[in-house]
Protein backbone atom coordinates (compact mmCIF):
# COMPACT_ATOMS: atom_id res chain seq x y z
CA UNK A 1 0.00 0.00 0.00
CA UNK A 2 2.55 2.57 1.23
CA UNK A 3 4.49 1.63 -2.37
CA UNK A 4 1.17 2.78 -4.14
CA UNK A 5 0.85 6.01 -2.49
CA UNK A 6 4.40 6.33 -3.12
CA UNK A 7 4.22 6.07 -6.89
CA UNK A 8 0.90 8.48 -6.49
CA UNK A 9 2.95 11.05 -4.95
CA UNK A 10 5.18 11.08 -8.12
CA UNK A 11 3.01 10.25 -10.36
CA UNK A 12 1.01 13.13 -9.85
CA UNK A 13 3.76 16.04 -10.08
CA UNK A 14 4.10 14.94 -13.69
CA UNK A 15 1.13 14.35 -14.72
CA UNK A 16 0.50 17.98 -13.09
CA UNK A 17 3.61 19.18 -14.82
CA UNK A 18 3.00 17.35 -18.07
CA UNK A 19 -0.94 18.13 -18.60
CA UNK A 20 -0.73 20.05 -21.92
CA UNK A 21 1.06 17.21 -23.79
CA UNK A 22 -1.32 14.77 -22.09
CA UNK A 23 -4.39 16.40 -23.16
CA UNK A 24 -3.16 17.82 -26.53
CA UNK A 25 -1.95 14.16 -27.07
CA UNK A 26 -5.44 12.87 -26.19
CA UNK A 27 -7.01 15.34 -28.83
CA UNK A 28 -4.86 13.59 -31.96
CA UNK A 29 -5.33 9.92 -30.80
CA UNK A 30 -9.13 10.85 -30.43
CA UNK A 31 -8.78 12.29 -34.16
CA UNK A 32 -7.24 9.11 -35.73
CA UNK A 33 -9.47 6.84 -33.08
CA UNK A 34 -12.43 6.34 -35.68
CA UNK A 35 -10.08 4.86 -38.74
CA UNK A 36 -8.67 2.37 -36.56
CA UNK A 37 -11.92 1.46 -34.54
CA UNK A 38 -13.98 1.38 -38.01
CA UNK A 39 -11.10 0.31 -40.01
CA UNK A 40 -13.07 -0.73 -43.26
CA UNK A 41 -16.07 1.08 -42.61
CA UNK A 42 -14.57 4.15 -42.48
CA UNK A 43 -14.27 6.54 -44.67
CA UNK A 44 -11.63 7.83 -46.86
CA UNK A 45 -11.06 10.38 -49.62
CA UNK A 46 -11.10 8.66 -53.49
CA UNK A 47 -9.86 10.82 -55.88
CA UNK A 48 -6.13 11.11 -55.60
CA UNK A 49 -6.19 9.09 -52.66
CA UNK A 50 -7.67 5.73 -53.03
CA UNK A 51 -7.02 5.19 -56.54
CA UNK A 52 -3.97 5.94 -55.66
CA UNK A 53 -2.69 3.25 -53.55
CA UNK A 54 -2.76 -0.05 -56.17
CA UNK A 55 0.23 1.19 -57.98
CA UNK A 56 1.93 0.09 -54.56
CA UNK A 57 -0.16 -2.56 -54.35
CA UNK A 58 0.72 -3.47 -58.60
CA UNK A 59 4.30 -2.97 -57.74
CA UNK A 60 4.41 -5.36 -54.97
CA UNK A 61 3.09 -8.39 -56.68
CA UNK A 62 5.05 -7.92 -59.76
CA UNK A 63 8.10 -8.92 -57.89
CA UNK A 64 10.34 -5.94 -58.98
CA UNK A 65 10.64 -3.11 -56.39
CA UNK A 66 14.10 -2.60 -56.40
CA UNK A 67 14.40 -3.74 -60.15
CA UNK A 68 15.89 -0.45 -62.08
CA UNK A 69 14.16 -1.69 -65.23
CA UNK A 70 11.87 -4.25 -67.15
CA UNK A 71 8.22 -4.17 -67.37
CA UNK A 72 5.08 -4.57 -65.00
CA UNK A 73 2.00 -6.16 -67.03
CA UNK A 74 -0.47 -5.67 -64.45
CA UNK A 75 -1.87 -2.51 -65.45
CA UNK A 76 -1.33 -0.20 -68.68
CA UNK A 77 -0.21 -2.58 -71.06
CA UNK A 78 3.82 -3.74 -70.62
CA UNK A 79 4.36 -0.82 -68.38
CA UNK A 80 7.86 0.49 -67.66
CA UNK A 81 8.92 -0.21 -63.97
CA UNK A 82 10.49 3.01 -63.69
CA UNK A 83 6.77 4.60 -63.81
CA UNK A 84 5.47 2.92 -60.67
CA UNK A 85 6.71 4.16 -57.25
CA UNK A 86 10.27 4.16 -55.70
CA UNK A 87 11.27 0.88 -54.20
CA UNK A 88 12.83 2.78 -52.00
CA UNK A 89 10.12 4.35 -50.31
CA UNK A 90 8.56 3.71 -46.75
CA UNK A 91 5.19 3.31 -48.45
CA UNK A 92 6.12 1.08 -50.83
CA UNK A 93 7.70 -1.22 -47.72
CA UNK A 94 4.69 -0.78 -45.48
CA UNK A 95 3.02 -2.85 -48.56
CA UNK A 96 5.74 -4.83 -49.13
CA UNK A 97 5.09 -6.58 -45.33
CA UNK A 98 1.51 -5.71 -44.64
CA UNK A 99 -1.70 -6.56 -46.50
CA UNK A 100 -2.97 -3.59 -48.32
CA UNK A 101 -5.64 -1.84 -45.60
CA UNK A 102 -3.52 -2.58 -43.12
CA UNK A 103 -0.71 -1.12 -44.81
CA UNK A 104 -3.00 2.11 -45.65
CA UNK A 105 -3.76 2.50 -42.11
CA UNK A 106 -0.24 1.91 -40.45
CA UNK A 107 0.53 4.78 -43.08
CA UNK A 108 -1.93 7.08 -41.90
CA UNK A 109 -1.23 6.79 -38.30
CA UNK A 110 2.35 7.35 -39.07
CA UNK A 111 1.72 10.06 -40.75
CA UNK A 112 -0.30 12.11 -37.79
CA UNK A 113 2.01 10.98 -35.00
CA UNK A 114 5.25 12.71 -37.30
CA UNK A 115 3.19 15.42 -38.00
CA UNK A 116 2.69 16.06 -33.91
CA UNK A 117 6.09 15.24 -33.06
CA UNK A 118 7.56 17.25 -35.67
CA UNK A 119 5.66 20.16 -35.59
CA UNK A 120 6.06 19.94 -31.33
CA UNK A 121 9.90 19.59 -31.89
CA UNK A 122 9.98 22.93 -34.44
CA UNK A 123 7.95 25.14 -31.72
CA UNK A 124 9.77 24.35 -28.87
CA UNK A 125 13.37 24.64 -29.77
CA UNK A 126 12.51 27.53 -32.59
CA UNK A 127 10.02 29.51 -32.20
CA UNK A 128 8.17 29.38 -28.72
CA UNK A 129 11.16 28.39 -26.51
CA UNK A 130 10.06 29.53 -23.25
CA UNK A 131 8.82 27.20 -20.57
CA UNK A 132 5.24 28.83 -20.60
CA UNK A 133 4.58 28.40 -24.32
CA UNK A 134 4.94 25.33 -24.14
CA UNK A 135 1.33 24.49 -23.93
CA UNK A 136 1.01 26.63 -26.76
CA UNK A 137 3.63 24.77 -28.70
CA UNK A 138 1.41 21.50 -28.01
CA UNK A 139 -1.59 23.20 -29.13
CA UNK A 140 -0.51 24.48 -32.20
CA UNK A 141 1.29 20.75 -32.74
CA UNK A 142 -2.06 19.12 -32.44
CA UNK A 143 -3.69 21.39 -34.80
CA UNK A 144 -1.42 20.74 -37.00
CA UNK A 145 -1.44 16.99 -36.66
CA UNK A 146 -5.20 17.25 -37.15
CA UNK A 147 -5.15 18.52 -40.77
CA UNK A 148 -7.05 15.78 -42.95
CA UNK A 149 -3.69 14.98 -45.05
CA UNK A 150 -3.32 13.27 -48.30
CA UNK A 151 -1.62 10.05 -46.56
CA UNK A 152 -0.85 8.69 -49.60
CA UNK A 153 1.81 11.73 -50.17
CA UNK A 154 3.46 10.45 -46.86
CA UNK A 155 5.63 12.80 -44.95
CA UNK A 156 5.40 15.30 -47.87
CA UNK A 157 3.19 17.74 -45.62
CA UNK A 158 3.08 16.42 -42.45
CA UNK A 159 6.94 15.57 -42.08
CA UNK A 160 7.91 19.03 -43.39
CA UNK A 161 7.81 20.42 -39.53
CA UNK A 162 10.67 17.65 -38.28
CA UNK A 163 12.65 18.01 -41.40
CA UNK A 164 12.83 22.11 -40.81
CA UNK A 165 13.73 21.23 -37.19
CA UNK A 166 16.36 19.35 -38.71
CA UNK A 167 17.69 22.06 -40.85
CA UNK A 168 18.07 24.30 -38.21
CA UNK A 169 19.74 21.99 -36.24
CA UNK A 170 22.72 22.03 -38.75
CA UNK A 171 22.21 25.71 -39.30
CA UNK A 172 22.67 26.09 -35.42
CA UNK A 173 25.41 22.91 -35.41
CA UNK A 174 23.13 21.12 -33.15
CA UNK A 175 22.34 17.43 -32.79
CA UNK A 176 23.56 16.53 -35.94
CA UNK A 177 23.54 12.84 -35.60
CA UNK A 178 19.98 12.83 -35.05
CA UNK A 179 19.37 15.16 -37.95
CA UNK A 180 20.77 13.52 -40.67
CA UNK A 181 18.64 10.50 -39.46
CA UNK A 182 15.35 12.81 -39.62
CA UNK A 183 16.55 14.40 -43.38
CA UNK A 184 16.95 10.96 -44.50
CA UNK A 185 13.93 9.18 -43.51
CA UNK A 186 12.37 12.36 -44.90
CA UNK A 187 14.17 11.64 -48.24
CA UNK A 188 12.60 8.07 -47.88
CA UNK A 189 8.81 8.92 -46.89
CA UNK A 190 8.26 11.78 -49.23
CA UNK A 191 8.25 13.06 -52.62
CA UNK A 192 10.69 14.79 -54.94
CA UNK A 193 8.05 16.02 -57.88
CA UNK A 194 5.48 16.74 -55.38
CA UNK A 195 7.34 18.67 -52.48
CA UNK A 196 11.08 17.56 -52.56
CA UNK A 197 12.21 20.15 -55.44
CA UNK A 198 10.23 22.62 -53.98
CA UNK A 199 12.16 22.88 -50.55
CA UNK A 200 15.20 22.29 -52.02
CA UNK A 201 14.96 25.44 -53.77
CA UNK A 202 13.62 27.14 -50.85
CA UNK A 203 16.60 26.00 -48.66
CA UNK A 204 18.82 27.32 -51.10
CA UNK A 205 17.46 30.41 -51.53
CA UNK A 206 17.62 30.42 -47.58
CA UNK A 207 21.01 29.50 -47.35
CA UNK A 208 22.32 32.31 -49.86
CA UNK A 209 20.34 35.10 -48.52
CA UNK A 210 22.41 33.51 -45.61
CA UNK A 211 25.24 34.31 -47.18
CA UNK A 212 25.04 37.00 -48.60
CA UNK A 213 23.68 38.79 -45.18
CA UNK A 214 26.13 37.49 -43.23
CA UNK A 215 29.30 36.38 -45.56
CA UNK A 216 29.86 33.74 -43.46
CA UNK A 217 29.69 29.82 -44.90
CA UNK A 218 27.58 27.13 -42.78
CA UNK A 219 28.97 24.13 -43.67
CA UNK A 220 27.23 21.60 -41.88
CA UNK A 221 23.51 23.63 -43.12
CA UNK A 222 24.74 23.33 -46.46
CA UNK A 223 25.58 19.76 -45.78
CA UNK A 224 22.40 19.23 -44.57
CA UNK A 225 21.00 20.45 -47.62
CA UNK A 226 23.29 18.10 -50.05
CA UNK A 227 22.39 15.13 -47.89
CA UNK A 228 18.79 16.06 -48.73
CA UNK A 229 19.53 16.25 -52.40
CA UNK A 230 21.64 13.09 -52.34
CA UNK A 231 19.28 10.90 -50.19
CA UNK A 232 16.25 12.34 -53.04
CA UNK A 233 18.83 11.18 -56.03
CA UNK A 234 18.37 7.57 -54.45
CA UNK A 235 15.25 7.32 -53.86
CA UNK A 236 13.84 8.67 -56.49
CA UNK A 237 16.50 7.19 -58.78
CA UNK A 238 13.39 5.30 -60.99
CA UNK A 239 12.11 8.69 -61.96
CA UNK A 240 15.74 10.47 -62.57
CA UNK A 241 16.32 7.37 -64.94
CA UNK A 242 12.87 7.86 -66.90
CA UNK A 243 13.87 11.28 -67.19
CA UNK A 244 17.21 10.96 -68.39
CA UNK A 245 18.61 7.33 -69.23
CA UNK A 246 15.43 5.54 -70.47
CA UNK A 247 15.83 5.27 -74.02
CA UNK A 248 12.87 5.95 -76.55
CA UNK A 249 10.61 6.69 -73.49
CA UNK A 250 8.02 9.26 -74.14
CA UNK A 251 5.51 10.26 -71.53
CA UNK A 252 2.03 10.55 -71.65
CA UNK A 253 2.87 14.27 -70.33
CA UNK A 254 4.19 15.18 -73.12
CA UNK A 255 0.40 15.85 -74.91
CA UNK A 256 -0.72 18.18 -71.64
CA UNK A 257 -2.21 21.33 -73.00
CA UNK A 258 -3.01 23.74 -70.37
CA UNK A 259 -4.79 26.18 -72.94
CA UNK A 260 -7.00 23.64 -74.69
CA UNK A 261 -7.64 22.96 -70.94
CA UNK A 262 -9.15 26.24 -69.94
CA UNK A 263 -6.50 26.25 -67.06
CA UNK A 264 -5.15 30.07 -68.45
CA UNK A 265 -6.50 32.93 -66.76
CA UNK A 266 -7.17 36.79 -67.70
CA UNK A 267 -6.07 39.27 -64.88
CA UNK A 268 -9.20 38.95 -62.80
CA UNK A 269 -8.98 35.13 -62.73
CA UNK A 270 -5.50 35.19 -61.07
CA UNK A 271 -6.69 38.22 -58.75
CA UNK A 272 -9.48 35.76 -57.59
CA UNK A 273 -6.68 32.77 -57.28
CA UNK A 274 -4.49 34.63 -55.42
CA UNK A 275 -7.11 35.46 -52.86
CA UNK A 276 -8.65 31.70 -52.31
CA UNK A 277 -5.12 30.77 -52.02
CA UNK A 278 -4.20 32.85 -49.60
CA UNK A 279 -7.57 32.16 -47.80
CA UNK A 280 -8.98 28.72 -48.37
CA UNK A 281 -5.35 27.21 -49.73
CA UNK A 282 -5.46 24.02 -51.88
CA UNK A 283 -7.02 21.00 -51.40
CA UNK A 284 -4.31 18.90 -51.82
CA UNK A 285 -2.01 21.00 -49.12
CA UNK A 286 -5.20 21.40 -47.19
CA UNK A 287 -4.28 23.77 -44.21
CA UNK A 288 -7.71 25.07 -43.16
CA UNK A 289 -6.51 28.23 -41.89
CA UNK A 290 -9.24 30.42 -42.30
CA UNK A 291 -10.03 30.80 -38.78
CA UNK A 292 -6.07 31.75 -38.33
CA UNK A 293 -6.26 34.38 -40.91
CA UNK A 294 -9.41 35.63 -39.96
CA UNK A 295 -9.36 36.40 -36.34
CA UNK A 296 -6.08 35.16 -34.83
CA UNK A 297 -3.78 37.18 -37.03
CA UNK A 298 -5.85 40.50 -37.34
CA UNK A 299 -5.63 40.26 -33.62
CA UNK A 300 -1.98 39.32 -33.20
CA UNK A 301 -0.71 42.36 -35.55
CA UNK A 302 -3.37 45.07 -33.80
CA UNK A 303 -2.03 44.21 -30.25
CA UNK A 304 1.43 42.04 -30.60
CA UNK A 305 3.64 45.57 -31.80
CA UNK A 306 5.97 45.42 -28.49
CA UNK A 307 6.27 41.82 -28.81
CA UNK A 308 9.07 42.28 -31.63
CA UNK A 309 10.72 38.62 -32.30
CA UNK A 310 7.21 36.91 -32.52
CA UNK A 311 5.57 39.89 -34.21
CA UNK A 312 8.43 39.90 -36.96
CA UNK A 313 8.23 36.59 -37.51
CA UNK A 314 4.03 36.96 -38.02
CA UNK A 315 4.89 39.06 -40.61
CA UNK A 316 7.72 37.00 -42.40
CA UNK A 317 5.82 34.17 -42.28
CA UNK A 318 3.04 36.14 -43.83
CA UNK A 319 4.78 37.70 -46.27
CA UNK A 320 6.24 34.65 -47.16
CA UNK A 321 2.56 32.80 -47.20
CA UNK A 322 1.27 35.85 -49.39
CA UNK A 323 4.16 35.32 -52.12
CA UNK A 324 3.28 31.54 -52.71
CA UNK A 325 -0.16 32.65 -53.49
CA UNK A 326 0.74 35.38 -55.81
CA UNK A 327 3.43 32.40 -57.16
CA UNK A 328 0.60 30.03 -57.66
CA UNK A 329 -1.93 32.90 -58.97
CA UNK A 330 0.67 33.92 -61.31
CA UNK A 331 1.06 30.28 -62.37
CA UNK A 332 -2.20 30.20 -64.18
CA UNK A 333 -2.01 33.59 -65.62
CA UNK A 334 -2.28 33.81 -69.58
CA UNK A 335 0.96 34.63 -69.88
CA UNK A 336 2.81 32.23 -68.20
CA UNK A 337 0.90 29.23 -69.54
CA UNK A 338 0.90 30.87 -73.38
CA UNK A 339 4.60 31.84 -72.50
CA UNK A 340 5.80 27.98 -71.42
CA UNK A 341 3.11 26.41 -73.96
CA UNK A 342 6.11 25.12 -76.06
CA UNK A 343 8.42 24.15 -73.42
CA UNK A 344 7.53 20.36 -72.58
CA UNK A 345 9.08 20.26 -69.10
CA UNK A 346 7.75 23.58 -67.81
CA UNK A 347 4.13 22.89 -69.11
CA UNK A 348 3.95 19.77 -67.53
CA UNK A 349 5.41 20.04 -64.46
CA UNK A 350 3.54 21.76 -61.43
CA UNK A 351 6.06 24.58 -60.62
CA UNK A 352 3.07 26.60 -58.57
CA UNK A 353 3.52 23.50 -55.34
CA UNK A 354 5.26 25.99 -53.29
CA UNK A 355 1.97 26.52 -52.08
CA UNK A 356 2.53 22.45 -50.45
CA UNK A 357 4.51 24.68 -47.96
CA UNK A 358 1.58 26.26 -46.95
CA UNK A 359 0.45 24.22 -43.49
CA UNK A 360 3.72 24.64 -42.19
CA UNK A 361 3.60 28.59 -42.58
CA UNK A 362 0.26 29.00 -41.54
CA UNK A 363 0.31 26.59 -38.22
CA UNK A 364 3.85 27.98 -37.58
CA UNK A 365 1.91 31.82 -37.70
CA UNK A 366 -0.19 30.42 -35.90
CA UNK A 367 1.92 29.47 -32.79
CA UNK A 368 3.49 32.64 -32.96
CA UNK A 369 -0.31 34.27 -32.86
CA UNK A 370 -1.08 32.09 -29.95
CA UNK A 371 1.98 33.15 -27.85
CA UNK A 372 1.05 37.50 -28.99
CA UNK A 373 -2.25 37.09 -27.70
CA UNK A 374 -1.81 34.59 -24.69
CA UNK A 375 0.01 37.76 -23.10
CA UNK A 376 -2.82 40.50 -23.65
CA UNK A 377 -3.39 41.50 -19.93
CA UNK A 378 -6.51 40.09 -18.46
CA UNK A 379 -8.10 38.21 -21.26
CA UNK A 380 -4.81 36.89 -23.21
CA UNK A 381 -5.00 33.38 -22.32
CA UNK A 382 -8.74 33.37 -22.22
CA UNK A 383 -8.14 34.59 -25.86
CA UNK A 384 -5.78 31.80 -26.69
CA UNK A 385 -8.09 29.22 -25.46
CA UNK A 386 -10.96 30.20 -27.27
CA UNK A 387 -8.93 30.55 -30.49
CA UNK A 388 -7.33 26.95 -29.77
CA UNK A 389 -10.69 25.36 -29.43
CA UNK A 390 -11.98 27.20 -32.44
CA UNK A 391 -9.42 26.09 -34.39
CA UNK A 392 -9.68 22.19 -33.18
CA UNK A 393 -13.34 22.03 -33.51
CA UNK A 394 -12.81 23.34 -36.55
CA UNK A 395 -10.26 20.51 -37.63
CA UNK A 396 -12.58 17.69 -35.67
CA UNK A 397 -14.97 18.80 -37.85
CA UNK A 398 -13.16 18.20 -41.26
CA UNK A 399 -12.03 14.88 -40.27
CA UNK A 400 -14.94 12.69 -42.38
CA UNK A 401 -16.27 10.48 -40.05
CA UNK A 402 -17.15 13.63 -36.79
CA UNK A 403 -18.55 15.22 -39.78
CA UNK A 404 -20.97 12.19 -40.28
CA UNK A 405 -22.26 11.54 -36.96
CA UNK A 406 -22.40 15.95 -36.57
CA UNK A 407 -24.64 15.91 -39.91
CA UNK A 408 -26.40 12.77 -38.75
CA UNK A 409 -27.39 14.08 -35.15
CA UNK A 410 -27.38 18.21 -36.19
CA UNK A 411 -28.08 18.53 -39.59
CA UNK A 412 -24.89 20.58 -39.94
CA UNK A 413 -21.68 20.13 -41.89
CA UNK A 414 -18.60 22.01 -41.43
CA UNK A 415 -16.30 20.32 -43.79
CA UNK A 416 -14.60 21.82 -46.48
CA UNK A 417 -13.94 20.54 -49.49
CA UNK A 418 -17.00 17.80 -49.13
CA UNK A 419 -17.14 17.26 -52.95
CA UNK A 420 -14.35 15.08 -51.96
CA UNK A 421 -15.60 12.60 -49.87
CA UNK A 422 -18.46 10.31 -51.34
CA UNK A 423 -19.29 8.59 -48.19
CA UNK A 424 -18.06 5.77 -49.69
CA UNK A 425 -16.18 3.42 -46.64
CA UNK A 426 -12.92 1.73 -47.64
CA UNK A 427 -14.54 -1.86 -48.15
CA UNK A 428 -17.43 -0.42 -50.09
CA UNK A 429 -15.41 1.39 -52.59
CA UNK A 430 -13.37 -2.21 -53.00
CA UNK A 431 -15.99 -4.69 -52.30
CA UNK A 432 -14.10 -7.77 -51.48
CA UNK A 433 -16.92 -10.11 -52.05
CA UNK A 434 -18.26 -8.47 -55.18
CA UNK A 435 -15.26 -9.40 -57.32
CA UNK A 436 -14.45 -11.97 -55.90
CA UNK A 437 -17.93 -13.69 -57.54
CA UNK A 438 -16.57 -12.37 -60.99
CA UNK A 439 -13.34 -13.78 -60.50
CA UNK A 440 -14.82 -17.12 -59.79
CA UNK A 441 -17.50 -16.11 -62.63
CA UNK A 442 -14.42 -16.04 -65.25
CA UNK A 443 -12.56 -18.91 -63.79
CA UNK A 444 -8.98 -18.48 -65.14
CA UNK A 445 -5.54 -17.06 -63.79
CA UNK A 446 -5.77 -13.66 -63.76
CA UNK A 447 -2.53 -12.94 -65.94
CA UNK A 448 -4.18 -14.82 -68.64
CA UNK A 449 -6.16 -12.22 -69.97
CA UNK A 450 -6.76 -8.67 -69.35
CA UNK A 451 -9.84 -6.29 -68.72
CA UNK A 452 -11.11 -2.71 -68.66
CA UNK A 453 -13.36 -1.02 -66.65
CA UNK A 454 -16.32 1.42 -67.45
CA UNK A 455 -17.78 3.58 -64.29
CA UNK A 456 -15.99 2.00 -61.56
CA UNK A 457 -12.42 3.10 -60.84
CA UNK A 458 -9.49 0.35 -62.72
CA UNK A 459 -7.84 0.71 -58.86
CA UNK A 460 -10.63 -1.32 -58.03
CA UNK A 461 -9.75 -4.40 -60.43
CA UNK A 462 -6.30 -4.16 -59.99
CA UNK A 463 -6.76 -4.35 -55.89
CA UNK A 464 -8.11 -7.78 -56.72
CA UNK A 465 -5.76 -8.30 -59.05
CA UNK A 466 -7.33 -8.35 -62.17
CA UNK A 467 -4.73 -7.23 -65.20
CA UNK A 468 -5.94 -4.12 -66.22
CA UNK A 469 -5.85 -2.26 -69.70
CA UNK A 470 -6.59 1.22 -67.99
CA UNK A 471 -5.07 2.75 -65.13
CA UNK A 472 -4.35 5.95 -63.30
CA UNK A 473 -0.29 7.08 -63.16
CA UNK A 474 1.61 10.49 -63.33
CA UNK A 475 3.91 8.88 -66.19
CA UNK A 476 3.01 6.31 -68.11
CA UNK A 477 4.56 5.78 -72.03
CA UNK A 478 2.57 8.15 -74.40
CA UNK A 479 2.51 5.24 -77.38
CA UNK A 480 0.52 3.48 -75.00
CA UNK A 481 -2.18 6.35 -74.29
CA UNK A 482 -2.48 6.73 -78.45
CA UNK A 483 -2.90 3.00 -78.58
CA UNK A 484 -4.89 3.09 -75.98
CA UNK A 485 -7.07 6.15 -77.22
CA UNK A 486 -8.57 3.65 -80.47
CA UNK A 487 -10.84 1.79 -78.54
CA UNK A 488 -12.77 4.87 -77.52
CA UNK A 489 -12.39 7.02 -80.63
CA UNK A 490 -15.66 7.04 -81.93
CA UNK A 491 -16.92 7.74 -78.06
CA UNK A 492 -14.41 10.98 -77.26
CA UNK A 493 -15.32 12.55 -80.90
CA UNK A 494 -19.14 12.90 -78.94
CA UNK A 495 -17.74 14.20 -75.68
CA UNK A 496 -15.99 17.87 -76.18
CA UNK A 497 -14.75 17.81 -72.47
CA UNK A 498 -13.88 13.94 -72.23
CA UNK A 499 -12.10 14.39 -75.03
CA UNK A 500 -9.78 17.25 -73.98
CA UNK A 501 -9.96 15.69 -70.71
CA UNK A 502 -7.90 12.35 -72.29
CA UNK A 503 -5.87 14.35 -74.67
CA UNK A 504 -4.84 16.82 -73.01
CA UNK A 505 -4.32 15.71 -70.00
CA UNK A 506 -4.09 12.58 -69.84
CA UNK A 507 -2.92 10.93 -66.61
CA UNK A 508 -6.62 8.96 -66.24
CA UNK A 509 -6.61 6.80 -68.80
CA UNK A 510 -10.01 5.14 -68.37
CA UNK A 511 -12.42 4.11 -70.93
CA UNK A 512 -15.02 7.15 -71.17
CA UNK A 513 -18.23 6.92 -72.86
CA UNK A 514 -20.05 9.86 -74.11
CA UNK A 515 -22.78 9.37 -71.78
CA UNK A 516 -21.06 9.63 -68.93
CA UNK A 517 -20.66 12.40 -67.03
CA UNK A 518 -18.52 11.28 -64.13
CA UNK A 519 -16.01 8.69 -63.83
CA UNK A 520 -17.69 6.47 -61.32
CA UNK A 521 -21.93 5.14 -61.93
CA UNK A 522 -23.12 3.77 -58.45
CA UNK A 523 -26.37 1.25 -58.33
CA UNK A 524 -28.35 3.70 -57.64
CA UNK A 525 -27.62 5.83 -60.70
CA UNK A 526 -29.67 2.83 -62.70
CA UNK A 527 -27.63 4.34 -65.77
CA UNK A 528 -27.50 2.64 -68.83
CA UNK A 529 -25.33 3.16 -72.22
CA UNK A 530 -27.71 3.18 -75.31
CA UNK A 531 -25.05 3.95 -77.59
CA UNK A 532 -22.00 3.16 -76.70
CA UNK A 533 -19.53 2.50 -79.63
CA UNK A 534 -16.38 0.73 -78.72
CA UNK A 535 -13.57 -0.45 -81.46
CA UNK A 536 -13.11 -4.02 -79.92
CA UNK A 537 -10.54 -5.33 -82.31
CA UNK A 538 -8.27 -2.18 -81.05
CA UNK A 539 -9.57 -3.71 -77.81
CA UNK A 540 -8.07 -7.04 -78.53
CA UNK A 541 -4.81 -5.59 -79.92
CA UNK A 542 -3.76 -4.28 -76.82
CA UNK A 543 -5.09 -8.40 -75.26
CA UNK A 544 -7.99 -6.97 -73.78
CA UNK A 545 -11.37 -9.62 -73.40
CA UNK A 546 -13.33 -8.27 -70.79
CA UNK A 547 -15.16 -5.03 -69.77
CA UNK A 548 -16.26 -4.42 -66.28
CA UNK A 549 -19.33 -2.26 -66.34
CA UNK A 550 -21.14 -0.44 -63.98
CA UNK A 551 -23.89 0.62 -66.18
CA UNK A 552 -26.08 -1.43 -68.50
CA UNK A 553 -24.85 -1.43 -71.78
CA UNK A 554 -28.03 -1.49 -74.38
CA UNK A 555 -26.25 -2.12 -77.61
CA UNK A 556 -23.80 -4.14 -76.25
CA UNK A 557 -23.66 -6.48 -80.00
CA UNK A 558 -23.13 -2.98 -81.94
CA UNK A 559 -19.62 -2.64 -79.98
CA UNK A 560 -18.70 -6.57 -80.37
CA UNK A 561 -19.45 -7.47 -76.98
CA UNK A 562 -21.19 -10.53 -75.23
CA UNK A 563 -23.36 -9.74 -72.44
CA UNK A 564 -22.04 -12.85 -69.89
CA UNK A 565 -23.47 -12.04 -66.17
CA UNK A 566 -24.73 -9.38 -63.92
CA UNK A 567 -23.32 -9.25 -60.30
CA UNK A 568 -24.54 -7.45 -57.49
CA UNK A 569 -24.99 -7.59 -53.93
CA UNK A 570 -27.71 -6.10 -51.36
CA UNK A 571 -24.29 -3.69 -49.45
CA UNK A 572 -22.14 -2.85 -52.37
CA UNK A 573 -22.86 0.55 -54.31
CA UNK A 574 -21.68 -1.14 -57.43
CA UNK A 575 -23.44 -3.20 -59.40
CA UNK A 576 -21.22 -5.24 -62.44
CA UNK A 577 -22.48 -5.99 -66.28
CA UNK A 578 -19.82 -8.39 -67.36
CA UNK A 579 -18.91 -8.38 -71.01
CA UNK A 580 -17.00 -10.26 -73.39
CA UNK A 581 -15.16 -9.28 -76.66
CA UNK A 582 -16.29 -11.55 -79.43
Amino acid sequence: MQNKLLLLRKLFPWLTSHKSALFFSFLVVAYVTPFVVLRQNAHFTINDNLDWITSWIVLVKSGKVFALTGTINQMLGELPRSCLPSGFNVITWLYLILPPFRAYLINLLLVHLTAFIGMYLLLTHYVLPANHQRWLAWASAASFATLPFYTVYGLSIAGQPLLFYAMLNAYYDRKITVSIFIIVIFALYSSLPLVGVFILVALGLAALYDYWLHRRLRPKFWGAIALLTGSYVITEIWLIYNAFFSSGFLSSREEINRLILGQAQDWSGVQALIVDNLVNGQYHAVSLHKYILGIAVPLALLTGWRHKREYKGILLLLTLALSISIFYGFRYSEFFISAVAGNSFLNSFQIQRFHWLHPLLWYTIFALCLAVIANIRYIGKILAVLLITLQLGFLFGNNIEYDLVLKKQTGISVIENGWLYENISYGEFFADSLFQKIDNYIGRPKEDYRVASIGIYPAITQYHGFYTLDGRLNIYPLAYKHAFRQIMAKELDKNQFWQQYFDYWGITCYLFPAELEYYEVRKSYQLKLNHLELDSQAFKKLGGEYILSAAEITNYQESGLEFLQHFSEGWSVWEIYLYRVR
